[in-house]
């Protein structure tokens, strides 16, 4: 049975000739990556794969790989457009009230008086903070990732408790 595995960034291109790959990295701190020395890209079949991490060269915004096994460019474009994924005993521990992504795709979304509101779908980087996308009964909702309005996160129960700043979303759209 294959381990589970979390995306942490995605292949965009190759780079010069010799086989390197270019990726955005899903972390706030670039310099963090070099922690993973092995990555799995899963191939056509959906396998994932294993590679080993030869070398890390920061060029912001964006990270260059180099992985043992992968020598030209020929043999990166099957991996260009593919999720970057480790093993959950790879991730660094995070400090308190840090949450990774993926803990937050999916999860359900109500008000401090417990109304549902929706479903987060996507997170939007925006450099002062993130902002998630909730799929609601009448649409999207964009909420921002700040303390004024991310209340609470509940990791067992995967609830994710929010105050309504006047704008964001009407009464309407709560359930």
């Amino acid at each position: 049975m294959e381990k589970i595995l979390y995306p942490i960034g995605r292949v965009v291109k190759s780079h010069g000739v010799r086989g390197k790959i270019k990726i955005d990295y899903f972390g706030e701190n670039p310099e963090q990556f070099s922690i993973y020395p092995k990555i799995f890209i899963r191939d056509s079949e959906g396998r994932a794969q294993s590679y080993e991490v030869l070398e890390v060269t920061l060029q912001r915004p964006r990270l260059i790989l180099r992985l043992k096994g992968v020598e030209r460019v020929e043999e990166t474009e099957d991996l260009i457009g593919k999720e970057i994924l480790v093993r959950q005993e790879d991730l660094p521990e995070l400090e308190e009230g840090e949450f990774y992504w993926f803990e937050i795709l999916g999860m359900a979304v109500e008000t401090e008086q417990g109304r549902r509101i929706g479903t987060v779908k996507e997170i939007i980087p925006t450099g002062a903070n993130d902002v998630y996308v909730v799929k609601g009964k009448r649409g999207e909702i964009l909420v921002p990732a700040t303390e004024e309005v991310i209340r609470r996160i509940d990791r067992q129960r995967r609830v994710m408790s929010v105050f309504r700043l006047e704008g964001l979303w009407e009464e309407e759209d709560e359930v």
